[in-house]
């Protein structure tokens, strides 16, 4: 199997599975689809008919993936990308969707480091890092003011004070991976994984039905917000992030 990962400002990811075997294939096209962010695709080279896998992997990715495949002459091409980048109604759908990935790669990262795999821990993380503060950038200081939700009091309140704890919370276990005192990782994001699940599920149940009804009362509103995240949260607007949260 070759992987060969983007580089800085690119966004495909080749992995080649020809000659290998489906119980092998199968995780590795989860592995890498579960990492996915908007803007990115996977492009598979595979020896045999996948549609068994893909369907497999699509599965366990909470039918969040869209793919297609092409038979070629030696084989087949597949692409996979997000599926909120075809199907995506609103910006809700797009932060609904970043919730998942966030939440599913941020576990990653507690998994390698439990499993003392340090390396590979800080590497998923440093995805993620730049992933939440887009995030958290887009609702705060975009939708925040334009859709409402009780800035004083009322959901909208509890999703900023909630932020600023997942990313003083983020920040902190980015302190231990530059100070590589490993030895506290595993307990530290544990706590924030906890946060970031409960975090979601409130907003999700509370703030975003809100956003969503404001928001999709004006449709040249709805279109341009709904854009504007995609384009965010590939990170079009990424030096504008890292000046609002700094490392």
């Amino acid at each position: 199997m070759t992987v060969s990962a983007p580089l800085e400002g690119e966004n495909t990811i080749f992995l080649d599975l020809r000659g290998v075997a489906d119980a092998s294939a199968g995780p590795q096209i989860f592995a890498h689809a579960q990492r996915l962010g908007l803007g990115q695709r996977i492009l598979v080279e595979i020896d045999r008919d996948p549609h068994t896998l893909l369907r497999a992997a699509s599965f366990q990715m909470r039918e969040t993936i869209s793919w297609s495949a092409e038979e070629k002459d030696r084989g087949w091409q597949v692409e996979i990308r997000p599926r909120v980048e075809v199907d995506a109604r609103d910006v809700v759908d797009l932060l609904v969707w970043d919730h998942y990935r966030l939440d599913r790669q941020f576990s990653e990262v507690l998994a390698a480091a439990n499993a003392g795999r340090m390396e590979e821990a800080e590497a998923i993380f440093r995805e993620y890092w730049i992933g939440l503060r887009r995030h958290v950038y887009m609702e705060n200081h975009v939708l925040a003011p334009a859709l409402g939700g009780g800035m004083e009091q009322g959901p909208l309140a509890d999703m900023l004070f909630e932020h600023d704890s997942i990313v003083e919370q983020s920040r902190l276990v980015d302190e231990t991976f530059r100070e590589q005192d490993h030895a506290l990782l595993p307990a530290i994001c544990a706590v924030l994984s906890g946060s970031l699940a409960k975090h979601e599920n409130r907003e999700e149940n509370t703030l975003f039905p809100l956003w969503q009804a404001a928001n999709n009362r004006d449709r040249t509103r709805a279109a341009e917000f709904l854009e504007r995240t995609r384009a965010l949260l590939a990170g079009a607007e990424d030096q504008t992030v890292k000046q609002m949260f700094p490392e």
